[in-house]
């Protein structure tokens, strides 16, 4: 009974360990395969169609807002500008462009303000229960970076989503 009991512990305390410890050690590895470069790394962490239907979705959405602002003109260029940014996040969303934007907050060294640039970005872990959690950027002034959305993925995390402050 005392062995059961004990078992019952020890299989509690790794369930909580890895509850605990698991998104930091996916940030940790993510950032790592970043700074390294290892783009066959970043493709394990990351699903890319989840991630791309993400920053799209966040593209029409940002397009929608500005859509009746310019009447039909404003219209038509808001549905290009929509399909345009699908195309191109399809194309730039890759793991070079992932491992670019853990490393250094922005998709690409030119999109990040000249002032953020050179500076260092800390991410910050904050569970969003059981099955997600997400990485908060924070540039060493204090600026806000990118958020990083991750999901559960059999006892590990992938990167699913990003919001781009």
């Amino acid at each position: 009974m005392k062995r059961f009991f004990a078992l019952i512990v020890l299989i509690l305390a790794a369930v909580g360990g890895w509850y605990f410890a698991s998104p930091w050690l996916a940030m940790k590895g993510l950032s790592d395969a970043a700074q390294a470069g290892d783009t066959a790394e970043l493709e394990q962490r990351v699903d890319f169609p989840a991630l791309r239907a993400s920053v799209s979705d966040q593209i029409s959405e940002a397009t929608r807002r500005r859509q009746g602002q310019g009447g039909l003109l404003g219209e038509l260029g808001g549905a290009v500008a929509e399909q345009l940014g699908r195309r191109v996040t399809d194309r730039a969303l890759t793991p070079d462009a992932v491992g670019q934007l853990v490393a250094s907050g922005a998709l690409a060294a030119g999109l990040l303000p000249e002032r953020l640039r050179g500076q260092d970005i800390e991410w910050h872990v904050e569970r969003d229960g059981f099955d997600h959690f997400r990485a908060v950027g924070t540039f060493e002034d204090g600026t806000p970076g990118p958020i990083l959305l991750f999901a559960r993925d059999g006892l590990g995390w992938k990167l699913t989503g990003l919001e781009l402050p």
